[in-house]
């Protein structure tokens, strides 16, 4: 895996400094007005010269229907205000997209002045698409080559004062991808801003939408050191690495059950809060991977045996020692046998009081849902043009995944109940498995956007986890939101 050099391990004292290594530039004048994401009380902050705040850079998608991948570098992103510019990410960064559907995921952590930002410049390298042909049925991949850039502007000025704040890019697949009858690509990147205030939301979920207040949900990567309180860890989509501080509620899964027990090398996914003082504090860590392991998450795209003897997935994620950012969006094989372990990665999707019985094995593993195998023996894998290559799985793991598609009943907060969306005929699940509709339900904890009602006939992004029931396709919901 290509990650950034590793830094000298960091007290929680000085975390930022030697983590990030963002140079702070002097700030000049006074500051107007503070904006939160989607309005609110307006005040004047006056901070004093020469600060710098956290801001947390995140990236989520609203999806191309017909898309099993979408991947690419960002190779800077520059945030613009009163007082000059801010780079905030200026190494290259892969990112995939579609497992971001509905959801956000922090690609870094950077220093800024603190001030008024109006708009920032996102530019990126070369494009790589896996999807369905819409018209064949047929999975094809097509590289689309850059650089392209998106100017994005915030609407109304947004104010960095003293409180940490994430800045949301969503990246609108859906209008900024399109394909012509000749199987030619265009993309001019369109993307959608928010921004969150650190407090106003949590890691783990909270109101649900934590990820845009600053935090991580599921964000996974491979430890790198472990310190006093606090483990340092890479991630193959992000620019900087993280330093993650844990504490007595902090919850340990896995292979792990305390920080002492983690080691250099061990895969992990995290659950964290940004902190008033811009640290991440760690609410869950779950240790998928030993050291010297690999991991590769993505989209089932065929399934032979049964029970099921090998699968092929559309790589969204990885970690390991022989995973590269080459491998996104590509195919990966997975071998599974007699020792395979299956396990549903249930963290945020409430399985209890559901009229069937959720099972995930090798009877039931479908076309379509988001599983992450893990391989523990060290295998390295070596892929070429079209695939990442071929793993034998030590443990597989149902994944959430995101679809959109129109409600027939309103959805209503802090309620159980059922309702079924309806997808786009040129869906790429539809391609894979003939379904036109999913059954979803709808827990108590079930998080929606806002907190308010969604009505009836309202396109929707549905979070959760997918089974089959009865031959019925089924989603148990983490989070709704409307697009």
């Amino acid at each position: 895996m290509h990650f950034l050099p590793k830094r000298s391990n960091p007290s929680p004292s000085c975390w930022l400094r030697n983590s990030l290594g963002f140079l702070s530039i002097a700030l000049i004048g006074l500051f107007g007005l503070v904006t939160a994401c989607g309005g609110g009380d307006n005040s004047t902050i006056t901070p004093p010269p020469n600060e710098a705040t956290t801001v947390q850079i995140n990236m989520g998608d609203a999806p191309a229907d017909w898309v099993l991948a979408f991947s690419t570098t960002i190779t800077s992103l520059t945030l613009h205000g009163s007082d000059g510019s801010i780079t905030a990410i200026s190494t290259a960064t892969p990112v995939e997209f579609m497992q971001r559907l509905g959801t956000m995921e922090p690609v870094a952590l950077a220093l800024a002045n603190q001030g008024n930002y109006t708009s920032a410049t996102v530019s990126f390298g070369d494009c790589h698409v896996t999807y369905i042909d819409p018209t064949t049925k047929t999975m094809m991949q097509k590289t689309i080559s850059g650089p392209f850039s998106a100017n994005v502007n915030f609407g109304s000025a947004v104010a960095l004062g003293t409180t940490p704040l994430a800045f949301n890019f969503d990246l609108d697949l859906n209008r900024s991808l399109t394909l012509d009858n000749s199987a030619n690509f265009a993309f001019s990147p369109n993307f959608n801003f928010s921004v969150g205030a650190q407090g106003s939301g949590n890691g783990s979920g909270g109101n649900g939408m934590g990820p845009f207040f600053g935090g991580m949900q599921h964000m996974f990567g491979v430890v790198s050191s472990i310190g006093n309180g606090y483990m340092v860890m890479n991630s193959l989509q992000a620019m900087n690495t993280f330093t993650i501080q844990t504490n007595a509620q902090t919850q340990f899964r896995g292979l792990a059950t305390s920080l002492s027990q983690l080691t250099p090398g061990m895969g992990v996914w995290v659950n964290a809060s940004l902190q008033s003082d811009g640290t991440l504090l760690a609410t869950r860590i779950n240790a998928m991977m030993r050291s010297g392991g690999i991991m590769g998450g993505g989209i089932v795209t065929e399934v032979n045996g049964q029970p099921a003897t090998q699968i092929t997935i559309v790589m969204q994620n990885g970690a390991g020692a022989s995973i590269n950012t080459s491998y996104l969006s590509k195919t990966l094989t997975v071998n599974l046998t007699s020792e395979t372990t299956y396990s549903i990665d249930d963290d945020r999707v409430d399985l209890a009081s559901l009229p069937f019985t959720p099972v995930f094995d090798a009877n039931n593993i479908l076309l379509g849902q988001s599983v992450l195998p893990v391989d523990d023996s060290g295998d390295i894998i070596s892929g070429d043009t079209s695939s990442a290559g071929t793993i034998t799985a030590s443990s597989i793991s149902l994944q959430e995944r995101g679809f959109r598609g129109t409600t027939d009943a309103e959805i209503t907060p802090g309620t159980a109940s059922t309702f079924t969306i309806t997808l786009s005929p040129d869906c790429a699940f539809t391609s894979l498995t003939g379904a036109s509709s999913i059954l979803v339900y709808q827990q108590t904890g079930t998080t929606i956007q806002d907190q308010t009602a969604i009505p009836t006939g309202t396109t929707v992004r549905v979070h959760g986890l997918l089974f089959q029931n009865a031959g019925q396709w089924v989603l148990v919901a983490s989070t709704i939101a409307s697009t």
